[in-house]
């Protein structure tokens, strides 16, 4: 427990496999409760909500764990975090909303009233400052409160919702989900600024404003990551049907217990070595290998249980799903390579480099799974490990090559430039 690195990766790693945990008995539950159609949309819809909030970070969140450290405004810069990223949320997800009729039309029925796309708004605006709490406890050494909020209370209150909901349709089911973020969103913004001191008027700091250029890099970056998530599940409903989309939202939520855990490595990681200001690369070369054996490990799991664990939902979901989830699980191989070497790249701040590589990485997955979704959901699924897997070689060929980092950490209240 002397090594941070590894104490706070443990508590991390806690944190998320409860999360996923509640994640998955929210999804036993809720397939027990209502139809495949009503899940597939429920799904999308989870799925939507959580690809606008990582949309509304604007980069924020990666922004903070890099400038937090050397701070001097660390509370205004927290608040002045939440509101933009709130804000975001809320203006993303009704752009989605009115967009839908056009893009899914299955999904716009859902959303069927000015008053349930309000709802929509704040559950997607919670979900968007719930992620950026995640990286300020990172950045502010409280892993301990996250395991409390994050893997503890969301986990209790993901478990019990969907029961008070039932039998009101598939925004039932996600506005069950989208409450227990709502409610944790609020509850780590106040342990949060108990525990950060200083003035709370949201007035960035120099650190933050000097950070922009890599902000907005990280932000790009961030879209490119997350745009195939949000895309996925419409080309899987609109060229599949509801069904086999509920069936592939449930295979995919199993794979992201996986790659929620090599995720969470890759985070903590991250924020350890910003935190240090001498011996980056060893901490880096540390967090590979874990990345490795995390990734690895969980795959090999995850390949021989896949239909026990997809019989938890029903027979319905091992008949479709199992294929497609042993296909995620080796996907999460590569997107354990790819989380490592986008690491690098923002430690390098080459921001034209980190831009470049992730926009090839999306759109490998983008154009293989526009062509082959047609052909059922294990092409999908190949597509988004073949994606990550390109955009890991790339990030380590060009950190590797044109692009390095210094062992020591930079100077942090200098101007980030496009390298």
């Amino acid at each position: 427990m002397r090594d941070r690195l590894l104490s706070n990766s443990l508590l991390v790693l806690i944190t998320t496999l409860l999360m996923a945990g509640a994640g998955a008995a929210f999804w036993v539950i809720a397939a027990r409760l209502a139809s495949p159609e009503e899940v597939g949309l429920a799904g999308s819809l989870v799925a939507a909500g959580d690809s606008l909030a990582l949309f509304a970070q604007l980069g924020l969140n990666i922004a903070i764990v890099r400038t937090i450290p050397a701070s001097s405004r660390r509370a205004a810069d927290i608040v002045t975090a939440a509101l933009v990223v709130v804000g975001a949320g809320a203006v993303f997800a009704l752009g989605y909303a009115v967009l839908l009729p056009a893009t899914s039309p299955r999904l716009a029925d859902v959303l069927h009233s000015p008053l349930v796309i309000a709802v929509f708004c704040v559950l997607v605006a919670a979900t968007a400052l719930n992620v950026l709490t995640d990286s300020v406890f990172l950045a502010i050494d409280r892993v301990w409160s996250f395991l409390q909020l994050n893997g503890v209370l969301m986990g209790v209150l993901k478990c019990g919702l969907p029961f008070l909901l039932a039998g009101a349709g598939a925004f039932g089911l996600y506005g069950a989900f989208g409450l227990a973020i709502l409610c944790c969103a609020l509850a780590s913004l106040a342990v949060i600024l108990r525990h950060v001191p200083g003035s709370r008027r949201p007035s960035p700091s120099p650190q933050l404003l000097a950070n922009r250029g890599f902000a907005a890099a990280g932000y790009v970056t961030y879209v490119l990551t997350v745009l195939p998530l949000l895309v996925f599940p419409l080309l899987v409903v609109n060229a599949l049907g509801s069904a086999e989309a509920g069936s592939y939202f449930i295979a995919f939520q199993v794979a992201m217990l996986l790659n929620a855990v090599v995720l969470a490595v890759a985070n903590a990681t991250y924020a350890e070595t910003e935190r240090a200001e001498h011996g980056r690369h060893a901490v880096v070369r540390k967090g590979g290998l874990l990345l490795a054996g995390a990734s690895v490990g969980g795959c090999l799991v995850m390949l021989v249980l896949a239909p026990y664990l997809l019989a938890i939902f029903g027979s319905h979901y091992v008949d479709e799903g199992t294929a497609t989830l042993r296909v995620l699980a080796l996907g999460a191989v590569g997107a354990a390579f790819n989380y490592w070497g986008m690491m690098r790249l923002r430690l390098a701040a080459d921001l034209v480099a980190m831009i470049s590589v992730q926009a090839v990485s999306t759109v490998v997955m983008l154009v293989m799974a526009v062509s082959l979704a047609d052909r059922g959901t294990v092409w999908v699924a190949a597509a988004w490990g073949i994606g990550h897997a390109v955009g890991g070689l790339l990030g380590y060929l060009v950190t590797a090559t044109v692009a390095g980092f210094a062992d020591d950490a930079p100077q942090r209240d200098e101007e980030l430039t496009p390298a």
